[in-house]
């Protein structure tokens, strides 16, 4: 059944909200507990979807999961089972991850290709491309893939290109490969540290090159053992309050944060007009009285940069300026289908080319693989300040979906989006999160 939230907007969200622990985390170290077979304690686990099935997946293939409340015991079988049920991966984008551990492990691993937010091409091949580098092998049969090995070992791994998954599905292989490993272009995201600090609880070597921080260097071990770890905040999801604080002119602060992750977008922020003020774990955001919001450009990158999954809530806080916003989607080509659903809240965004704005157009600056003719419209140009109206939408990705709320959260009226379930997946609790901060919100369905 379809789920739909059912929201009355036009009122400023003011209070205070804890932040949940990150998605982009949880599943990662989730698939770590394939690793070893003593038990693996995660704090700070959010409750969403996604990680639900991320440990039905590790549950298949031989692990025991205990939860409670926010946090997670898990201990592996000493032998695991090596085939992903096709159910599961097409539920997820995260059974990819299991590649590394089961090929560590067990020598063998079988997976269709999974599933996930539909937000344009997100290839496995850099994937496939790391683990051949530690000795793997692949066969691939329309979306069956099955990888072998009679033993990996360290080897050079080349991102050309920035993958966070990529980068970490390497770090859970290489932690057990015989010899060193080197990781040349890695990923610098958050979430991959948090992942190397609890791979290095378990008894790991990981050293990440202080000269040259897309270098990581592994000596791998013959075992790993057990670890208690607390998952980071999630900077999604505190990036999208804050979006909601702003658009709907209120006075929010978010607790349990790690600022210094935030700030590519805290930068915007304050380019845009929107005043907030640092605290060690906190962030509040407010909106001084007739402060007129400012227009600002911005391009999505790889970290430490602007995060491509802050662009949808920032795009709909960039409807509320006076003026034009350029914004600029380097990470992923096909990231814009939500903005017709937006338009339906009167939002006034029009995508173009490159060379339409007079810019030439390189496969090479940008960090998806662009295999089509011509150009992506690989650019939105914001207009603004609209005044949005109540509609009735539907949610096409996770991101997508927190973001129509947002919309609705900001337009005066009663507005239904259909596709809850998305919004699910990635955020814990979030019509409770935000009702409590004032917001006339409820899920059906």
């Amino acid at each position: 059944m379809v789920k739909k939230f059912i929201i009355k907007g036009g009122s400023p969200l003011t209070g205070t909200v804890k932040i949940s622990g990150a998605k982009n985390a949880a599943i990662k170290e989730i698939a770590a507990s394939l690793l070893t077979t003593e038990p693996l304690f995660l704090e700070n686990v959010p409750q969403i979807s996604d990680v639900g099935v991320d440990l039905e997946i590790v549950k298949a293939l031989g692990v025991v999961a205990r939860v409670s409340e926010d946090s997670v015991t898990l201990k592996s079988s000493k032998k695991l089972k090596t085939v992903i049920p096709k159910v599961l991966s097409k539920k997820s984008r995260a059974s990819v991850i299991t590649l590394g551990p089961l090929l560590a492990r067990e020598g063998r691993v079988v997976l269709t290709a999974p599933g996930g937010c539909d937000i344009g091409k997100r290839p496995l091949d850099r994937h496939l491309a790391a683990l051949e580098s530690l000795g793997a092998q692949f066969t691939v049969e329309g979306s069956r893939i099955e990888g072998q090995t009679g033993g990996l070992s360290g080897g050079r791994i080349v991102f050309a290109k920035n993958t966070v998954m990529g980068t970490e599905n390497a770090l859970l292989a290489s932690v057990l490969a015989k010899g060193e490993t080197e990781i040349v272009g890695a990923a610098q995201e958050p979430e991959v540290d948090d992942l190397i600090s609890l791979l290095s609880k378990m008894g790991a070597y990981i050293e990440r090159d202080e000269r040259n921080p897309r270098t990581i260097r592994i000596q791998g071990v013959q075992s790993l053992g057990g670890a208690k770890h607390r998952v980071l905040p999630d900077r999604n999801e505190a990036v999208t309050i804050a979006c909601a604080a702003a658009a709907t002119r209120g006075n929010v602060t978010l607790e349990g944060v790690e600022p210094e992750h935030l700030t590519f977008f805290l930068d915007k922020l304050k380019k845009v007009g929107v005043s907030f003020e640092v605290g060690e774990s906190s962030l509040r955001i407010w909106v001084d009285p007739n402060t007129e919001f400012l227009p600002v450009d911005l391009e999505t990158s790889p970290h430490p940069g602007f995060m491509t999954d802050w662009q949808q809530p920032m795009t709909l806080l960039l409807t509320q300026v006076k003026g034009d916003s350029l914004v600029h989607e380097a990470v992923y080509e096909d990231r814009w289908k939500y903005l017709s659903e937006l338009s339906k809240f009167g939002a006034n965004v029009e995508l173009f080319t490159p060379s339409e704005l007079g810019k030439t157009f390189d496969p090479k600056k940008v960090n998806f693989d662009w295999k089509g003719e011509g150009e992506p419209k690989t650019y939105a140009k914001v207009k603004g300040p609209v005044v949005l109206e109540p509609a009735v939408a539907e949610i096409t990705d996770l991101r997508a979906g927190a973001t129509l709320v947002l919309a609705a959260l900001t337009a005066k009226g009663e507005s239904e989006i259909y596709g809850a379930e998305q919004v699910e997946r990635g955020y814990e609790n979030f019509e409770k999160k935000l009702t409590s901060l004032g917001a006339e919100i409820k899920k059906e369905g």
